[in-house]
């Protein structure tokens, strides 16, 4: 999926293990640095070690956080190390320091999930009360505060988020003489569209069976409080017997998967991408995919002029839909004095401030949490057309009505068993009630 190779980087980015002063410990290069011993010294790890050649926006985000450190040097030293390993080097680090009780002073996990063991290791710093005593800290984190939250806890926060809704080719539904997305009240404007685009000969999308698929069935899921409130379960479901979910799978199966033929359905998997290319070459209408896909359409056959972002409908009429998905982040250690600690909460919100909200979107870096960015200003400020799509992507998921996590986020490892239903629903050797049944029993198993 394009989504990690893009920018995808860019939400998932490569976030580090290397030494920490008294934490963890790791394999990237440190960063020789000179500091006063007078002092309190906090060491921040990251994973931006790519060459600004290779992806500009690593140098962008080193630059961010040496402005930091030197807007404070004569308060503390914060010291900075990017680390090669990744996101994965930086989770595998913590896990096995933890057994010995260390833990990093503040890391950036990159998406990786290392708070459950985290918390149950009484290793990392509940920042909730931090969040709830600062109201633009709280609206700097956005969605991350509710997403994050568990057990009256929040061990976590991103100043970056992973931003879904859709494209779609204008000129296609133009041609068609289908309303755009921009237009549509409810689903049933989206079903009409299609049947215009399919009657006008024009390929609606691509999809596989994977991340494509996967985002319109959650983006659907969304159509009403009946079927948010199913679709919030996720990883609690005891029963996939539920209506609203079988209304998902009979309009997947119906409305979507059958529009197609077998060339526009993809196996899945990192390098099953013909959906994006057939998007971006004029063949098909729509593609589903997040916001960093804004890049995506420079130079593209279809014309950059033509493509434009959208959000999905629900069942209210004009009320919009997005896929918002933080997890893990910032992690830092409890076990820091109370210097150490400010330290690290001032650097939180100094990533998550309007200011580095803004820079980050305009850099093209990716989508920020924060319900403070002032879209409009961005939009006035940004030059070229890739830029100004990614502003206006980011505007329509932030602004959304409802928002919720990706299906991956949501249901866990049972996303691999919905995605593996997709093509038996497509050829029709499959019924939303035999996929009811393979779930249950995936749950019955797994117990």
């Amino acid at each position: 999926m394009k989504k990690k190779k893009i920018l995808a980087l860019l939400l998932m980015t490569s976030m580090t293990a290397s030494m920490i002063l008294g934490g963890c410990g790791g394999s990237g290069e440190e960063k020789k640095e000179e500091t006063d011993s007078e002092l309190s010294t906090v060491t921040f790890v990251h994973g931006y070690y790519h060459d600004e050649s290779e992806w500009p926006a690593a140098a962008e985000m080193r630059a961010i956080y040496e402005e930091f450190a030197e807007a404070h040097k004569d308060e503390f030293n914060f010291v900075i190390k990017a680390d090669e390993t990744g996101a994965e080097g930086i989770y595998n680090t913590a896990l096995n320091d933890l057994s010995s009780g260390e833990f990093y002073d503040i890391a950036d996990f990159g998406g990786w999930d290392i708070v459950p063991v985290a918390s149950e290791s009484d290793a990392i710093l509940d920042l909730k009360p931090y969040l709830d005593e600062d109201a633009e800290f709280k609206a700097g984190v956005g969605v991350c505060y509710d997403q994050n939250e568990a057990d009256g806890k929040i061990y976590s926060v991103r100043e970056q988020i992973e931003g879904v809704g859709f494209w779609y080719n204008a000129a296609l539904f133009e041609k068609a003489g289908a309303a755009t997305p921009d237009q549509w009240q409810t689903w049933d404007d989206f079903n009409t569209a299609v049947d215009k685009l399919v009657a006008a000969g024009i390929m609606p999308f691509g999809l596989n069976a994977g991340w494509p698929t996967n985002i319109l069935t959650a983006g659907y899921s969304q159509r009403s409080e009946a079927s948010r409130a199913f679709y919030k379960e996720g990883k609690t479901v005891e029963n996939f017997d539920n209506d609203t979910f079988k209304e998902t799978l009979a309009f997947m199966q119906d409305k979507v998967l059958k529009k197609i033929d077998s060339a526009n359905f993809g196996p899945g998997g990192d390098d099953d991408e013909q959906y994006r290319t057939d998007f971006f070459d004029g063949k098909t209408a729509m593609l589903f995919n997040g916001v960093w896909d804004a890049g995506g359409a420079v130079d593209c056959a279809a014309g950059i002029e033509n493509i434009k972002p959208a959000v999905f409908p629900t069942d209210e009429a004009g009320k919009k839909a997005a896929l918002l998905s933080g997890g893990t982040g910032y992690v830092v250690s409890n076990k820091l004095d109370e210097a150490q600690t400010e330290a690290c909460i001032e650097f939180i919100k100094y990533m998550t401030s309007p200011e580095i909200a803004s820079r980050i979107i305009e850099k093209g870096i990716g989508m920020a949490p924060s319900t403070a960015v002032d879209y409009a200003s961005l939009l006035d400020k940004v030059e070229t057309d890739d830029a100004k799509l990614l502003v206006e992507a980011c505007q329509l998921c932030q602004e959304a009505d409802y928002q919720a996590l990706g299906l991956g986020n949501t249901f866990g490892d049972a996303e691999g068993e919905i995605q593996g239903k997709y093509a038996g629903l497509m050829d029709g050797t499959k019924t939303p009630e035999d996929v009811v049944k393979e779930l249950n029993d995936f749950l019955a198993a797994a117990e």
